[in-house]
């Protein structure tokens, strides 16, 4: 099985290859060739030369027993250890209406309901701040289910509708935020409850945790 960015040109060159370095071997081409797979998904869905978003799946939560029990893969590099539990992501709009950060909580949490919102980056535990509620204008959740035991339970938005959600999405960005010589970070936030079940499940080893 073959992968990695593949396209027409790409295979073609693989296959060309294949036929033309098998007679030194004593192998028939074509032996080879019929048992290969080519795996095409950037490619194949995405117009060349536009943008396209890489991605792989990881499994941060097992359903047992009618419950979510978080799980969690372990890194020797601390971007790459996951974020466990089933969860809910948010953005915080300060003062000005800006987007300030956007924060990722377990299910059970609602940092609308918090009078400070504790900030955690990521991956390094010295790194953290307090959001005081006055300095928030409005809080946003930004998961919605768009499909539930197999069926379609969200309202489809027209393409002229998603290009003004877009539109105002950018606007609330800082101008420098989106500069393109040295923009500065946008930040991404754990609740010290999400840091807490992390750090415990990469103490114990990944073992599950029920919460």
């Amino acid at each position: 099985v073959l992968s990695n960015q593949l396209d027409e040109l790409v295979i073609w060159q693989i296959m060309t290859q294949i036929q033309q370095e098998c007679g030194r071997y004593g192998i028939e081409p074509e032996h080879v060739i019929s048992r290969l797979v080519f795996g095409v998904g950037t490619r194949l869905i995405t117009s060349e030369g536009d943008s396209a978003l890489d991605g792989v799946y990881k499994l941060v939560s097992i359903r047992r027993e009618g419950s979510w029990v978080p799980a969690i893969k372990i890194s020797e590099s601390p971007e790459k250890t996951l974020n466990p539990g089933h969860k809910q992501a948010w953005r915080i709009y300060d003062q000005r209406g800006k987007a300030t950060v956007d924060l990722l909580s377990l299910e059970t949490e609602d940092p609308r309901q918090m009078s400070s919102i504790y900030l955690q980056h990521p991956t390094d535990h010295t790194k953290h701040r307090v959001l005081p509620a006055g300095a928030i204008t409005r809080i946003e959740p930004l998961l919605v289910n768009v499909v539930e035991q197999g069926k379609l339970v969200y309202d489809l938005p027209t393409i002229e509708q998603m290009r003004a959600v877009r539109k105002v999405d950018m606007d609330c960005l800082d101008l420098g935020v989106k500069r393109l010589v040295n923009p500065h970070a946008y930040h991404v936030s754990l609740t010290e409850g999400l840091w807490n079940l992390k750090d415990e499940l990469v103490r114990s080893g990944g073992n599950g945790h029920a919460g």
